[in-house]
């Protein structure tokens, strides 16, 4: 297979009630903290489900717990991961600030210093996604915060799918750069809009990676029932039903 990305914009758009999941991202993204995991666990629901022969569902602020707490475990385990590759980017990030100082004695060094400290910064970037992303797809998808953290997964994951991932994260993030500043000149309003939808697409792009890793024969995911399974209303009072009759004696 190869990865459509036109899909991944025109997918949001798909569906009956379209501009309400659009509605429902773009607050998720206005809600501190809370707000994000709400978005990813929609997306991560969304996605699932499609792969799992049920119909793509639209953003259901009823459903707005349940998604919560299916973005809790990839947020989490995100974190675990951004912590733990820190040091890995800090050291990367010092010749960017010994150049500068460097630069008074000798600028030709101190620029020279300055250039690969922002390649090796950037490759630590690229590290880091590279990494937490098969670390989010597997724990969103198994609603569990261990299992995320399969080496042999994380591996098998870069080495088949990686680097065809991060261009495409890449080929996004520059796309990203004018259409966010035409949603500042929108009053800001349209900055959200662009952010919730970019969102959208990324999600999208690693769920179409992860299907090309299961066809290069990758791992398959165990889905967790709960992330797919169907949430429905509570069934209404029958209009047709008696009301309760008195019993004797009952109240007196």
């Amino acid at each position: 297979m190869k990865i459509d990305f036109a899909a991944s914009f025109k997918d949001l758009f798909s569906t009956e009630k379209k501009w309400m999941t659009v509605l429902g991202l773009s607050v998720s993204m206005l809600i501190p903290v809370v707000g994000p995991l709400v978005a990813i666990g929609y997306l991560m629901r969304r996605f699932a489900r499609v792969r799992n022969g049920k119909s793509a569902e639209d953003f259901d602020f009823n459903n707005f717990g349940e998604y919560l707490q299916i973005g809790l475990w990839p947020f989490l385990c995100s974190i675990v991961a951004t912590v733990v590759l820190l040091p890995v980017i800090f050291i990367c990030a010092v010749p960017m600030s010994v150049g500068p100082m460097l630069a008074q004695d000798n600028q030709g060094l101190g620029i020279a210093i300055m250039v690969v400290g922002f390649v090796l910064y950037l490759a630590a970037l690229l590290l880091l996604m590279l990494v937490t992303y098969p670390i989010m797809l597997r724990s969103g998808l198994m609603m569990d915060f261990k299992s995320g953290f399969s080496k042999s997964f994380t591996l098998s994951f870069i080495k088949k799918v990686g680097m065809s991932l991060i261009g495409y994260l890449v080929l996004v993030s520059i796309i990203a750069i004018p259409l966010v500043l035409i949603g500042y000149v929108a009053l800001f309003v349209g900055a959200i809009v662009v952010a919730a939808g970019l969102q959208f697409v990324m999600l999208h792009l690693i769920f179409q990676h992860y299907d090309l890793y299961l066809e290069r024969g990758g791992e398959a995911i165990e889905v967790n029932p709960e992330l797919i399974k169907e949430y429905g209303n509570p069934p209404l009072p029958n209009a047709n039903t008696p009301p309760p009759v008195d019993q004797p004696g009952v109240g007196e």
